[in-house]
């Protein structure tokens, strides 16, 4: 979008979100706090949110990472377990909402909602094999101008 590869910026949201909202969701079952009751299924509303941004940002930088030689398997690898971290995400929060009113099926909500944490988590290390190990979305830097000022040499380790 506008030269920009949204992609990078977006994709922690996501993640730290739906850790949190898992984590806060399993606080609610324990404690049961009236506090706590919201943030749950607010969190993972945001990460629905975010996810989707992220998955389309994603879709959106597909081919400069064919263009740059990252093996297809590992992005159709990283997609498939967006797709399925999407889906799981939508259902626990879904659930989320669903349950806050009566309080029966929290324990369900809750293993969704854990699970949909750990495939967001997932997706997000596939990510990051795709750039560290493959090098998807690396920019090349432009060469710079000599500015006429002389280059310190090193010395040896402990030489003075």
């Amino acid at each position: 979008m506008f030269g920009l590869d949204l992609h990078p910026a977006v994709v922690h949201f996501p993640v730290a979100l739906a850790a949190v909202g898992a984590l806060v969701e399993l606080i609610y079952l324990v404690v049961h706090r009236q506090w706590v009751r919201w943030f749950g299924p607010l969190l993972l509303t945001l990460a629905l949110a975010g996810s989707g941004v992220a998955y389309f940002s994603g879709n959106a930088v597909h081919d400069k990472a064919v263009d740059q030689g990252v093996p297809h398997s590992a992005i159709e690898k990283h997609q498939d377990s967006c797709l399925w971290a999407l889906g799981t995400l939508g259902l626990a929060t879904l659930l989320s909402w669903a349950v806050r009113m009566s309080g029966r099926g929290l324990w369900l909500s809750t293993i969704v909602a854990i699970a949909a944490a750990g495939l967001t988590i997932y997706t997000g290390y596939l990510g990051g094999e795709l750039v560290y190990r493959y090098g998807a979305g690396r920019v090349k830097a432009a060469a710079r101008a000599p500015t006429g000022h002389a280059v310190p040499r090193t010395t040896k380790r402990g030489a003075r």
